[in-house]
């Protein structure tokens, strides 16, 4: 029988995200995490497996922990445009002060997504879930009369994820808050009626 595990694993997975997310893959060395998470090599083998799948599995734990709760604000809403100026403005005034500034999907996508298919399709899973997520929502407002019956919705919804990932890369380079929130403000005004 084996013996259980002597360490939070969800702690540790937390941990290893954050340093994934600060220094990116490359950055990252198996020691770094150790240090990181408290947790002895072997130990982290035998939970996760090896470096690319911890990576992966820290993908996964970013997702939830920050684009999940994204998606859920804009599912089932009528006014897109207030529900995602709420969801986003929290990243812009420091909610997230605690973390690496930008986007981990964003990093790996610039670091890992054209040579690792598995991060390709991590990435692209979760760019087009928010796409699709804006899309309906946009056409639950235009069924209440709160878009424009002109605007090409398919267009906007790919158009406000770029802007959504642009201002987190922008946000990482350290563009002031006014700059951010006015190019967020711009792509919610295209879908005024």
């Amino acid at each position: 029988m084996g013996r259980a595990r002597e360490f939070d694993v969800d702690g540790a997975l937390d941990a290893a995200m954050r340093t994934f997310w600060e220094r990116g893959y490359d950055g990252t060395s198996l020691s770094d995490l150790t240090e990181a998470t408290g947790v002895g090599r072997q130990s982290l083998y035998l939970a996760f497996g090896d470096k690319q799948r911890l990576y992966l599995a820290a993908l996964d734990r970013y997702r939830e922990h920050f684009y999940l709760p994204l998606l859920e604000a804009l599912s089932g809403t009528v006014d897109v445009r207030a529900a995602l100026r709420a969801a986003i403005l929290p990243l812009l005034d420091g909610s997230c002060a605690d973390d690496p500034r930008g986007c981990f999907l964003v990093a790996a996508a610039a670091e890992r997504a054209g040579d690792d298919a598995e991060v390709r399709a991590r990435v692209t899973a979760a760019f087009a879930g928010l796409e699709t997520v804006l899309l309906e929502a946009a056409q639950r407002g235009r069924a209440a009369g709160l878009v424009a019956d002109t605007v090409d919705l398919p267009g906007w919804a790919a158009l406000t994820v770029t802007t959504i990932q642009g201002m987190r890369v922008m946000e990482a380079g350290g563009a002031d808050r006014s700059t951010l929130i006015r190019a967020l403000d711009t792509v919610l005004a295209m879908l005024h009626p």
